[in-house]
This record gives C-alpha cells, sequence and structure tokens, in this order.
C-alpha cells in the first residue's frame, strides 16, 4: 500500500522519465513496477550488478550502479539530458541529495525513505528556485480507510499479477536480530520476511 500511496502522490505518467534510487528494495521494486505500468520510463538505481539485473526484470527500462562516481551524468543521458521528471527517493542521505539535484526543474522528487540513515537533505529554497515539488515521508502516512482502500487494490494487482513482490529470504520469529542485521547490511534485495 506505501507503493501505491506514493504513486497515487506523485503520478508517473505515459513517457515521463523516472528514476528510482533503491530500486532493489522491497518498496523500491514494487514502484519500478508501478512507474513502468503506467507509461513512465523508469531508471532504476540500485548497488551492484544482481540489484540492477532485479530491477531490469521487473520493468526498469535503464539501471544505474550508483556507486559509481559518474552515476548522477549517466542518469542524466538515460533521461534525455534534462534528468528526470518524477524521482522516487528511497534511500536519502547523500545519494537522495544527488538524485535532487539531477531532477528535472518542474519536476516531482518524493524524499520517503532513509535507509543511508537520514532523508535526503533538501532545502526548501533550493526546490522552490528549481519549481521541483518534493513530498515528503508524511504523504504515506494513512487514515485507516486509506490503508483499507490501498490494501485491496495492492491485493487486486499482486492477484492479477500486475505487481509482484520480491521476497528474498525468510527468518523465523526466534532470528529476528539476524534479519535485521542482514537488512542494514543493504546486501538485501526485496523484502525480508519474519515466520511466526
Amino acid at each position: 500500500r506505501t507503493a501505491l500511496g506514493l504513486v497515487e502522490v506523485t503520478e508517473p505518467q505515459p513517457g515521463e522519465r523516472g528514476l528510482v534510487v533503491g530500486a532493489a528494495g522491497g518498496l523500491g521494486i514494487l514502484l519500478v513496477q508501478l512507474a513502468h505500468e503506467m507509461g513512465a520510463h523508469v531508471v532504476g538505481a540500485a548497488r551492484g550488478e544482481r540489484k540492477l539485473a532485479l530491477a531490469r526484470k521487473y520493468g526498469a527500462d535503464a539501471v544505474v550502479d550508483y556507486v559509481r562516481p559518474q552515476w548522477i551524468k549517466e542518469v542524466a543521458a538515460m533521461t534525455g539530458g534534462a534528468g528526470p521528471e518524477l524521482t522516487l527517493d528511497g534511500v536519502g542521505g547523500p545519494l537522495g541529495r544527488a538524485a535532487f539535484e539531477a531532477t528535472a526543474a518542474g519536476g516531482r522528487f518524493s524524499a520517503h525513505g532513509a535507509a543511508a540513515g537520514r532523508f535526503a537533505p533538501i532545502d526548501p529554497r533550493d526546490a522552490e528556485q528549481r519549481r521541483i515539488t518534493v513530498f515528503g515521508i508524511d504523504r504515506v502516512q494513512f487514515t485507516p480507510e486509506d490503508a483499507r482502500r490501498l490494501t485491496v487494490r495492492a491485493l487486486d494487482l499482486c492477484a492479477a499479477g500486475r505487481v509482484n513482490p520480491v521476497i528474498s529470504q525468510t527468518f523465523p520469529l526466534a532470528h529476528a536480530a539476524d534479519a535485521h542485521r542482514a537488512i542494514e547490511s543493504r546486501a538485501v534485495i526485496g523484502k525480508t520476511l519474519l515466520e511466526v
């Protein structure tokens, strides 16, 4: 439901260029699929070939490894030189800030993730000067009614095979600490589940 809520708020458009930062994470891979289904040209940004391959598999039209020093220049080239009109940032920190800088003037930027330890530091004056609409994590704090509506829609999309969550590993509840260490290592693709 978080992914659906984000695309409702940010409204990916057919033919629009989009960037998903953290494209192989549990939320990011869903955003890649949803934006692609809505007709956007999606660039998936992730770390390492395994994660990039996953983003490609699930609908990214192009991928970029954000460990490479020139990754933002690569994003610009992949988006026709102007940068993405829509950036969905699930990483935050310096990577998120770089993705904000790459976003096209007049575009939209969702700062919904802080996997790097904090959200992307964005000065509202910078956003205003470049006419970039910034959406924060507050936009995915749903009322109970919206949460139910989005959950039903998400389940319908999954049942129809239009969206496929990726679950890369499961842990028994007694090993929850191991699950947290795996997530914190940022080596995980997709979701990690605890079995109860």
